[in-house]
């Protein structure tokens, strides 16, 4: 006798398929032009079925976010000057396994909404980070400033990174990103 599914996992798969539907329509005519019936049409689910799990269309995609938001939950005990690095490492690959998940999340029209999601929790993680190391002896630059300045950085370059179809590995574009900003970070943290 076969084992029915749990409903949770029936629920995953259904935000997944959701999801998905939502991710190969923004690459095939961009963020704005999709509507909900479109989603539902192309993921063969009903109306309702739709309005139980999401909101809206953008409600849809923040979900997409819930694995980020888990892998910086998973940095937050990292204390050393590595996790820096180590974060921006593995959000790299993340977006190398999931390219076009993450090219639909950050594709133009969508950009405002998935950025604004993305830049809350990396500039949180970041804050957290490097709030001791502000708060022992004054800094050149402020914290929010040089959070800011550190998350910009890595969007510029995700964004690229991303719109020009990713012509270098995720661990190459983490050493162009730490190359770049890592004498800055050097210069910021051991000064005072």
């Amino acid at each position: 006798m076969k084992k029915k599914n749990s409903p949770d996992r029936q629920i995953q798969r259904t935000q997944q398929l959701l999801l998905n539907a939502l991710i190969d329509l923004i690459i095939e005519k961009g963020y704005e032009k999709i509507t909900v019936q479109n989603i539902i049409d192309r993921a063969n689910v009903g109306r309702t079925t739709f309005y139980a799990h999401f909101q809206d269309k953008e409600d849809l995609l923040l979900s997409g976010f819930e694995k980020l938001r888990d892998m910086f939950e998973s940095f937050r005990s990292e204390s050393s000057e590595k996790s820096l690095w180590n974060l921006s490492l593995v959000l790299f690959q993340h977006a190398e396994e999931q390219r076009l998940a993450f090219k639909a999340l950050f594709e133009k029209q969508a950009r405002g909404v998935a950025v604004s999601l993305f830049q809350k929790a990396m500039i949180a993680h970041l804050e957290e980070r490097f709030q001791a190391t502000f708060r022992k002896k004054k800094q050149p630059v402020p914290l929010d400033v040089f959070v800011q300045y550190l998350f910009s950085a890595f969007l510029g370059l995700l964004t690229w990174w991303l719109d020009n179809d990713s012509p270098y590995s995720a661990e190459q574009m983490n050493d162009f990103y730490r190359q770049l900003v890592e004498p800055g970070v050097e210069a910021i943290v051991l000064a005072g």
